[in-house]
């Protein structure tokens, strides 16, 4: 049993499977771990165990053999409101924004959607920016672009979202995007915006891409 469970966090930790489940610095902590569970131990002789001991095993074999998706638009809509909202005002003066690269300022979409809510010199007013998120459906039926922040793993992710006018394509849900325009300004809060709030970014080039090895965020703007 400790071997199979060994032997798994060594695959997920030497493979970026992980990536679906942690952020990528602790994938060492995973290999460590499973070196250890592998390792040698016991009182050097066999009490025996029970036979529904190894029903233990179970989740095991399921993660291998049927690898679950990383956090997606169905786990997004449980969330209640914008995780940025949620979170409040960060407070402090954000940074200026990134030198454009291609056109188009790169940005996380928590960063983005938190500067839009909270940033009260207006930094993304007139910039370009450039997004990379996942479609998730919305309610006028059209479609938020969305992205998880994690911490440490994908039972404390965060979903940001904004909505996306402009694009006439129908998305599918999960379906990755990169999508370029500009900040449509409105109210910058203080303290705490209003559940639901989101901000919109007006697109002028929306471009299908593959899913990426990492599919979360991880930066300051999602803690």
């Amino acid at each position: 049993m400790l071997a199979l469970v060994g032997v798994t966090a060594m695959w997920l930790g030497l493979t970026a499977a992980a990536l679906s489940y942690v952020r990528g610095s602790l994938r060492p902590a995973l290999v460590a771990s499973g070196v250890a569970r592998r390792g040698p131990g016991g009182h050097g002789h066999d009490h025996g165990a029970p036979r529904s001991g190894w029903l233990l095993a179970l989740p095991v074999l399921v993660l291998l053999l049927v690898t679950p998706p990383a956090l997606g638009s169905f786990a997004a809509t449980r969330q209640a409101g914008s995780a940025a909202a949620a979170a409040g005002d960060p407070g402090g003066v954000f940074p200026p924004l990134p030198e454009p690269v291609g056109g188009a300022v790169p940005l996380p979409v928590s960063e983005f959607v938190t500067r839009a809510l909270y940033d009260k010199d207006r930094t993304l007013a007139g910039s370009r920016v450039r997004l990379l998120g996942f479609a998730a459906p919305a309610e006028d039926g059209g479609y938020l672009l969305t992205r998880f922040n994690l911490f440490c793993c994908a039972a404390d992710g965060q979903a940001y979202q904004l909505k996306v006018r402009g694009d006439g394509a129908r998305r599918q849900p999960d379906q990755w995007l990169v999508v370029e325009g500009r900040w449509r300004p409105q109210r910058v809060y203080s303290g705490i915006a209003p559940s639901g709030v989101l901000p919109v970014l007006v697109a002028d080039s929306v471009t299908p891409v593959q899913r990426p090895a990492d599919p979360y965020e991880h930066n300051l703007y999602g803690l």
